[in-house]
């Protein structure tokens, strides 16, 4: 058995001595936060670039690898000043800029491209493990082959480290583990079975709860009734539409002024009623496409052949491992662009250029008031 001693120095990251005699001051809690200090270092600031200007070349320098992995160029957004310090460039006016000039960039874009590459490449080499899940009923062989080598091949690229690329594999494997599961007992027909049965559920739940059913968010509706999808959007857009011409007209008439003339000079009350009665016409519609979903989508799974099934369960698994990656793309990216933005808010106007505003200001007011004859 390894002693606390021991374990303490096996953490790794952690080289400091924990004595037993500092585990029993501390009641032999073995919490790591009372034996080391895991808080984030503070934040720096430069004196001389907060007084006179420009951004310290060592702040952007210890970032350097997370610039790298994500292929970002910091000329995107820096130009030079001297040895020591650069500048924000003269075209970048405001701090929201900065982060479409993160995501926008050249090499960022070329990074995320490769590694939905690598990430196509790894599905290609291995989804045949996949679909021979029903046969070789060998689920954890399968978890213990994806884990290594979607780790090896995604974090090559450079832009997610390991332990990044494992947690998006690790995350998308909880979530599809009763899938996974129905998949090796029942094979791919019976886990699509599984997926409409579990549908038509959520709407029978949903009309004695009246809770929400959004079609849009299950993956087996999108792809089975595509049409049917972008009839639910047409008519959803078409409600918003004249739901907020309504709310014109109310807000106008609450302020007892004339509304716009929305409708070709037609009378207001002429036109809300108008309104109102497209808009009841169009809840009846969207009634009725919800009230269709169940037959439509058992129609749609009739005409699916072995094929169909086990393609669409493919792509499904796929989108959802490939947004647990992209989640990851994101976060990385967005860490870029949040610590470009928090150099803006130290230095983008330094003390020189505050004082120069000021005395501009105040020779401006002094103007004024000599015009308006208060100069004295």
């Amino acid at each position: 058995m390894v002693s606390t001693f021991e374990a303490f120095e096996e953490i790794p990251g952690y080289s400091a001595i924990v004595t037993k005699d500092d585990l029993a001051v501390n009641d032999w809690n073995l919490n790591i936060r009372r034996y080391a200090d895991n808080a984030p270092p503070p934040e720096p600031h430069d004196v001389r670039a907060h007084l006179v200007g420009g951004v310290p070349k060592a702040e952007t320098a210890a970032k350097r690898d997370m610039f790298d992995a994500h292929g970002f160029d910091p000329g995107r957004v820096f130009q030079e000043r001297d040895a020591d310090y650069i500048n924000f460039r003269p075209e970048i006016e405001e701090k929201r800029q900065l982060k479409e000039r993160v995501e926008t960039a050249d090499g960022v874009r070329a990074r995320e491209a490769s590694l939905r590459e690598a990430f196509d490449t790894w599905w290609m080499g291995h989804i045949n493990r996949l679909v021979q899940l029903p046969e070789t009923q060998d689920l954890m062989s399968l978890r213990a082959e994806f884990m290594d080598s979607f780790t090896r091949d995604l974090s090559a690229v450079g832009l997610l480290d390991r332990f990044q690329v494992a947690g998006a594999l690790a995350s998308w494997w909880k979530e599809a583990l009763f899938d996974l599961k129905a998949l090796m007992a029942q094979g791919f027909d019976g886990l699509v079975d599984s997926w409409v049965t579990s549908i038509r559920a959520l709407l029978e739940d949903g009309k004695k709860t009246n809770a929400r059913f959004d079609p849009s968010e299950q993956p087996l509706i999108v792809r089975l009734l595509p049409e049917y999808i972008e009839q639910l959007d047409d008519a959803e857009s078409r409600k918003a539409e004249i739901e907020g011409r309504i709310a014109e007209i109310d807000q106008a008439e609450d302020a007892e002024e004339e509304p716009e003339d929305l409708f070709g000079g037609a009378e207001v009350v002429a036109a809300k009623k108008k309104l109102k009665k497209e808009l009841t016409q169009i809840k009846k519609e969207l009634k009725t496409l919800h009230g269709q979903l169940i037959q439509r989508m058992e129609q749609a799974r009739a005409r699916l052949s072995a094929d169909d099934c086990r393609n669409l369960v493919r792509d499904v698994l796929r989108a959802d491992l490939l947004d647990q990656v992209d989640q990851r793309i994101a976060a990385h990216r967005q860490e870029i662009a949040l610590f470009v933005e928090s150099l803006w808010s130290k230095y983008s106007t330094s003390l020189s250029t505050l004082e120069a505003k000021r005395d501009r200001a105040g020779r401006e007011l002094h103007e004024v008031l000599g015009d308006i004859g208060y100069e004295g």
